[in-house]
């Protein structure tokens, strides 16, 4: 079996899962296609362009180049990041219909808030009654992925629920236990991730026993340590620059909790799934597709900015942590539920039930 990605980038998100893929018998070979190396966005986050072992990459592709990769593996399947979402997804969704090859995308959902949100929104229903019909499957990011790509009138039999399936270095020694809870935040600082909202909350129980560590940059960081500054809390919350991604996979051994708290669209969130594969518990807002994976109780709390004191609760949830599975058991069942391997042998049961009429396949953290 053949299997073509085309991506906006080299993305780190997808290193291994292409990588485990590479491994499974049935897998003969796995190709990605690329726009470009790097976006100047994953740049500033301390990303750098990824060796991804076994797989063959085509950078930015002519269209001749574009055709003939479709020609010479006419029996491959392919994955499209988007349907005719810039010139070389453009040029290859259309030399895939011309070559009736066969065809998946891998979609977030789209933003649908605002008057930019409706316009969006019949953008993407036009695009389901012109070119949908030549999309064999949907691998439809979260819940809202799944209800987006459904609710345009797209097969739910063909709408697979998808995550950023990945796998990290775990180190072999924990750190010394402490009293208080210790959480990570990595990414932008940023109104769409709410970290200044989360912080704000945080500062209401200052007087329990926790720190947050801060990794990332952004539009709202002076103001946000202006906050912290202001609530007296510069002994609990500390402020990092973007590491390098293997830099920042290490410091997970050092937290008890990893907190995404999205106030906007916010596709998976693979951060809550490094994390959760460390052992670590997350604190996640409804709006993250990786909370779909929180168990109440078990590995993390899920809250809504839209409910009153939501965020507060979870909080103190987090900050008691009671009741909750201790860190090698949510780390197991993380290895079987969202790690690159599960993710592969997911994805190659999705092309048999595409293609070969077999059963739909369980959504994998929802049955490991």
């Amino acid at each position: 079996m053949i299997l073509i990605f085309w991506q906006g980038i080299i993305s780190l998100h997808q290193k291994t899962f292409l990588e485990a893929l590479v491994k499974e018998p049935s897998v003969t070979k796995v190709l990605m296609v690329v726009e470009q190396d790097i976006s100047p966005y994953r740049k500033n986050m301390g990303w750098e362009v990824p060796v991804i072992a076994g797989v063959e990459i085509i950078r930015s592709p002519s269209k001749d180049e574009v055709a003939a990769i479709f020609g010479k593996y006419k029996d491959a399947v392919h994955v499209l990041g988007g349907i005719r979402v810039g010139k070389m997804m453009t040029m290859a969704y259309d030399e895939g219909v011309r070559q009736k090859a066969k065809m998946g995308s891998l979609s977030e959902p789209y933003n649908k808030a605002g008057l930019k949100g409706k316009l969006r929104h019949l953008k993407y229903y036009y695009q389901r009654l012109r070119y949908y019909k030549h999309i064999d499957f949907f691998l439809a990011v979260g819940k809202e992925g799944v209800k987006t790509y459904t609710g345009l009138g797209f097969d739910p039999k063909r709408v697979f629920p998808w995550a950023y399936f990945v796998s990290v270095k775990v180190p072999t020694t924990k750190s010394v236990p402490v009293v208080e809870k210790r959480i990570i935040y990595a990414g932008r600082i940023e109104e769409g991730k709410g970290i200044s909202r989360f912080v704000a909350e945080l500062s209401a129980v200052k007087d329990r026993k926790y720190s947050l560590d801060i990794y990332g940059g952004g539009p709202e960081e002076e103001s946000l340590k202006k906050l912290v500054a202001d609530k007296g809390l510069m002994d609990k919350i500390r402020f990092y620059p973007f590491l390098k991604y293997d830099e920042l996979v290490t410091k997970y051994a050092n937290y008890d909790w990893v907190v995404l708290p999205s106030s906007k669209k916010d596709g998976w969130g693979v951060i809550v799934s490094e994390g959760l594969l460390n052992g670590l518990k997350a604190i996640c807002s409804n709006i993250c597709g990786v909370s779909w994976a929180i168990k109440s109780n078990f590995n993390g709390v899920v809250f809504s900015w839209a409910q009153e004191g939501s965020c507060r609760k979870a909080i103190e949830q987090a900050l008691d942590d009671k009741g909750f599975a201790d860190s090698e058991t949510i780390r197991s069942w993380a290895l079987g539920a969202i790690s690159a391997e599960t993710g592969a042998k997911y994805y190659l049961e999705i092309i048999e039930s595409v293609y070969n009429g077999k059963e739909m396949p369980g959504v994998p953290w929802e049955r490991a």
